[in-house]
């Protein structure tokens, strides 16, 4: 049994602000970026998932749950400069002994999934060597992080830390990627890839709290999110539409959006039909998508919703917590100096 502690995402959204020595401004009232941001993010987000294969058998609640996992067993040393800069480095990760286990009961809590479904996924990460448990719960050791394959993983990470600043300084060039977080005089040493990455998978983990909240539970959310990004295409692929479309308060009209089929979906998340669709007909009940000849989409409707509206806006703040954290630490990306990630 585990004994209950804290949620795991207890203090999540704080960790990257103490260590960057408080928040930024967050997300304006209104704003004409937040659908752009969020489209960005979308296939990034879901392509990491899918990228932490070697480490959760290609399932992505595996996955979230493995990223859960290793941020409650290093969010204090995120949260502490000195340590976040000493094991900055993909050479240098924190040692075992730093690393504080968090309870599978904690980590449910924290993704709005059912207990069972947890302790399957865990048992299963313990059986493979992912993680190790303890009587205080369970903790990812550097034997399964100085992999080749985890390296690989660190190096797509950061890469796409790249990717998304980049996208978002292309297709909104007004949005402020730091929220107006100062950078120090000196920045960080090069070589910094591993910080990048841990505080984007505060980002990340942050990323499936909203979808959990908006659709019900966390896998219903990589479900709705896979639907809108398809939905949305077509739409923010011409710039005209995109800048039309881009903000809070005009979402794109349905007719507009490309249906998705529970088939398409399925392939696209990798995983069971039958799993896809029963987590559709859920958001169907639930009228966060509708049924439409050629698939499904989440409608104009379902994202003038408050709920829709608040988690737009909240994600706008948590990119730009991400990378202000980052940025106050030494650490740039969108157009300036970046450390490069090391050879193959």
């Amino acid at each position: 049994m585990d004994e209950p502690d804290a949620a795991a995402g207890q203090g999540r959204a704080g960790a990257a602000n103490s260590v960057a020595g408080g928040p930024t401004g967050g997300a304006p009232e209104t704003d004409n970026t937040s659908r752009l941001v969020l489209q960005c993010a979308a296939p990034i987000f879901l392509q990491g998932l899918g990228g932490l294969a070697h480490l959760s058998g290609g399932d992505r609640l595996t996955s979230l749950l493995t990223l859960a996992i290793l941020e409650a067993n290093v969010r204090h040393v995120v949260r502490d400069p000195v340590l976040a800069l000493r094991y900055a480095r993909f050479e240098s990760p924190p040692p075992d002994e730093l690393r504080r286990p968090v309870s599978v009961r904690a980590l449910a809590e924290s993704l709005s999934l059912p207990y069972d479904a947890a302790r399957r996924r865990v048992a299963a990460l313990e059986a493979a060597g992912v993680c190790v448990r303890t009587a205080r719960g369970v903790y990812i050791p550097n034997s399964a992080l100085t992999t080749e394959a985890n390296h690989q993983a660190l190096i797509q990470g950061y890469q796409a830390m790249e990717a998304l600043a980049a996208d978002l300084v292309s297709i909104a060039p007004g949005f402020d990627l730091t929220g107006g977080a100062p950078c120090p005089a000196e920045p960080s040493p090069d070589g910094a890839e591993r910080l990048a990455v841990r505080v984007g998978v505060e980002y990340v983990l942050r990323f499936a709290e909203r979808l959990a909240a908006v659709a019900g539970d966390v896998g219903q959310g990589l479900v709705l999110l896979a639907i809108l990004h398809h939905n949305y295409t077509p739409v923010f692929s011409d710039p005209v539409l995109a800048r039309r479309h881009g903000g809070l308060s005009d979402p794109p009209p349905d007719e507009l959006l490309a249906p998705v089929s529970v088939l398409a979906l399925a392939k696209s998340l990798g995983q069971p039909f039958e799993t896809t669709r029963r987590q559709v007909n859920r958001l169907i009940r639930g009228r966060r998508c509708v049924r439409v000849a050629g698939g499904v989409i989440v409608s104009a409707q379902a994202m003038r919703t408050a709920l829709a509206r608040r988690a737009l806006l909240a994600h706008v703040g948590d990119v730009q917590r991400a990378y202000g954290a980052l940025a106050r630490l030494g650490l740039t990306f969108g157009g300036n100096a970046t450390p490069s990630a090391p050879d193959d």
